[in-house]
């Protein structure tokens, strides 16, 4: 089939592809109003500015502009009106894809220990969602052992948690280094103490999570209660309701980071402990072969709030 061109009748090809430099060829010829004032404006010569849309309009079947004087065809104006649109999405692709190598967007899937959502997490996000609006931050909540084979399966880019064992793949930094605190419920007969001894604990059941859920972090905390050579039977339940019913009938205790001291069960009182004990570290973990812009983003929020938050010595 043949249509006119810009030498008379012929047939034209089909599949022209037409590149994002003669767009905006034409688009300063249509703009400026005239080949001479477009070449200037594209800082080249105006015989191959002519040259190039001539051969463009053979390629496609048409004329895209009158000459003497020049101005748009009607083709030409749809062309203009089209590769106006690419252009502003050609211009918008190459600044989303700047701004996702700098961490401005993208998703994070951050995995977390429920210790960590009282305070350390929220604050976190929040700092994310004001510097970082373009990042998308999904979260889930599960035991370090658990957090750990999500690491490794690349489930998750980071994790907040204690205990992680230690990869050749992983990186890994302390977040938050804090002192341990008592909760017992409050019926328990030390519950209107500020602070308490632990040995004034002696003969109590320890009511904590079974050690194969976080056997790294499950660990730390025994070596850190049994620092001053006290010894505790645990009561263990991976449910914290059934541990927090247990505490409410004011048997037992348990203890929680100092950050969770102010935001205690309902139904129970924290108490500083006034031994002097190991701290436990909240760690940030991830991979050190996947590590995307934006979860560098994250991390990046983190270190700094682990200074400016006091969370951990500035180093």
């Amino acid at each position: 089939m043949g249509t006119d061109t810009p030498g008379g009748q012929g047939a034209y090809r089909v599949g022209v592809v037409v590149d994002l430099r003669l767009m905006r060829y034409v688009v300063a010829v249509a703009d400026e109003g005239g080949f001479q004032r477009a070449a200037e404006r594209l800082h080249m010569a105006q015989p191959p500015l002519s040259r190039q849309i001539r051969d463009l309009e053979r390629e496609l079947g048409v004329r895209l502009f009158e000459r003497r004087p020049t101005r748009l065809t009607e083709p030409g104006r749809v062309f203009v009106e089209s590769a106006r649109r690419v252009l502003a999405a050609a211009t918008g692709l190459v600044e989303d894809t700047r701004r996702a190598g700098r961490g401005e967007t993208g998703l994070v899937r951050v995995g977390y220990i429920p210790s960590a959502a009282h305070e350390t997490l929220p604050h976190l996000l929040a700092v994310m969602a004001d510097e970082r609006p373009g990042v998308q931050v999904d979260v889930r909540e599960a035991w370090s052992a658990e957090l750990d084979h999500a690491l490794r399966e690349e489930r998750v880019d980071v994790v907040l948690a204690r205990g992680i064992p230690d990869r050749d793949m992983y990186a890994r930094e302390t977040l938050r280094s804090e002192p341990l605190a008592v909760v017992l419920g409050e019926r328990h007969p030390l519950a209107s103490r500020e602070a308490v001894h632990l040995r004034d604990l002696r003969g109590q059941a320890f009511c904590f999570f079974p050690r194969h859920v976080a056997p790294d972090s499950y660990d730390a905390v025994l070596a850190a209660l049994t620092h001053t050579g006290e010894r505790f039977d645990a009561w263990e339940s991976p449910i914290p309701q059934a541990r927090h019913d247990r505490l409410r009938t004011g048997e037992g205790f348990t203890v929680v980071p100092r950050s969770l001291r102010d935001d205690p069960p309902t139904g129970t009182v924290s108490l500083d402990i006034l031994d002097d004990l190991p701290s436990v570290d909240l760690e940030l973990v991830w991979r050190q072969d996947s590590l995307s812009p934006s979860a560098g983003a994250l991390i990046e929020v983190a270190r700094r709030l682990a200074v400016g938050d006091s969370w951990t010595p500035a180093h």
